[in-house]
């Protein structure tokens, strides 16, 4: 099976955390956290559709203004997703610069800032300057943003400050079976992602297929509905009993955890000091929430001398 979702962390275990996340044949990318987005070339910059902010420590956020001046010219819009207090952020970014000659741009920025029970919602559009139109809050159920190919999620933690943590999961899996393809003489071609999007919308819909034209229900037994893919972002949580029981639940079944290790568990009173998991809580979170890969991030520079420990603790802890 491919997975739909391919996510790896951009930058070095003590470098700003990001996760970019590609999703397969979708011309379309994710990101988890917005820090120094220097090495990504402008091709994967151009794809990013979402992007999923913890909270706006620099780090987590000083990639913003490199990621606008990339999209101003982009038709499709961006979303960003964050603590209650994005929506002021991006805004006083933006503030920070005259747009005086940006009428005939297209991007248009749709901001969400999550609170205990609501989702604020701004709008910053290249036409008129980027200037804040507030729209109507709605309730905060959990889900972030839905569509036919997956959901995300978000849920409200503390590391003294609002911070948030993502899930990104497929609502379900399609797989094409390419033996009963060749069987019945079916190529491999773009024709598939329409298969699988009218699956997923339920759509009863036609394929010309080698000159011939076959209904749905005729392409049905090609494809398999199997349980989709899970990937969580946990970073900058204070080690406290409340934030461990939420998030072991939220991350619960996840295929890959992308998870903060900040401390070792020897320096766990400076962890608490500093609001911070240790690398033995991002492996407890992982066992307990029956994880199947955990990648821990974020890894404080103090430890540069002893990386291994850090990996070697996570891993005993997740592993047993």
């Amino acid at each position: 099976m491919k997975p739909t979702f391919h996510a790896n962390p951009l930058n070095g275990p003590f470098e700003d955390p990001i996760v970019y996340t590609n999703i397969f044949r979708e011309k379309r990318s994710v990101l988890f956290d917005i820090g120094d987005i220097s090495k990504l070339e402008l091709g994967r910059l151009l794809r990013i559709s979402d992007v999923f902010v913890t909270h706006t420590h620099m780090d987590h956020f000083i990639g913003f203004d490199a990621l606008l001046r990339a999209l101003l010219r982009r038709d499709a819009p961006l979303r960003i997703f964050g603590p209650y207090n994005i929506i002021e952020c991006v805004e006083g970014k933006l503030k920070g610069y005259t747009w005086n000659l940006i009428k005939d741009y297209p991007l248009k920025m749709e901001v969400y800032g999550i609170k205990e029970d609501s989702v604020a919602h701004a709008s910053f559009y290249a036409e008129n300057g980027f200037q804040r139109r507030d729209n109507p809050e709605k309730p905060f159920t959990g889900t972030l943003m839905k569509d036919p190919l997956l959901r995300a999620d978000g849920l409200l933690l503390s590391h003294q400050i609002p911070v948030m943590a993502y899930s990104l999961e497929e609502e379900y899996h399609i797989n094409i079976n390419k033996a009963l393809m060749e069987e019945k003489g079916l190529p491999v071609g773009p024709w598939l992602a329409d298969l699988k999007k009218a699956i997923r919308q339920e759509e009863e819909s036609q394929f010309l297929v080698n000159n011939k034209l076959y209904a749905l229900a005729d392409l049905m037994e090609i494809a398999t509905i199997t349980e989709g893919q899970k990937i969580s972002y946990v970073m900058d949580l204070a080690p406290d009993d409340e934030n461990m029981e939420k998030v072991i639940e939220f991350v619960k079944g996840s295929d890959m955890l992308f998870c903060e290790a900040y401390f070792l568990d020897k320096d766990k009173d400076r962890a608490l000091a500093r609001h911070h998991l240790t690398a033995a809580l991002a492996g407890k979170i992982a066992r307990l929430a029956d994880v199947r890969n955990l990648t821990i991030m974020h890894i404080s520079p103090k430890y540069r001398h002893c990386e291994n420990e850090i990996y070697l603790e996570a891993m005993r802890e997740f592993r047993g």
